[in-house]
């Protein structure tokens, strides 16, 4: 098991409990990941701004499954 698993938001506003867990997430070096939501979407902002500041984002299921290598999912 992952010591320092990653931290994945799903949605958040800017100045949510979502940002506070993703910030103490950075600060003790772990992976924050976010899943983008739409530009009109007040609940995206918190995501949309991790990711423009360079956090990963999940983009499909998949992406999801190897962050948490929850399976090998190589050919």
């Amino acid at each position: 098991m992952n010591k320092h698993p990653a931290i994945v938001v799903i949605t958040g506003c800017f100045n949510s409990g979502s940002m506070f867990t993703a910030n103490i997430g950075l600060d003790e070096n772990r992976s924050v990941r976010a899943i983008p939501g739409r530009i009109d979407a007040p609940l995206s902002v918190g995501c949309n701004s991790l990711i423009a500041a360079g956090a990963k984002p999940i983009l499909s299921a998949q992406d999801l499954l190897d962050e948490f290598r929850l399976y090998d999912s190589r050919p």
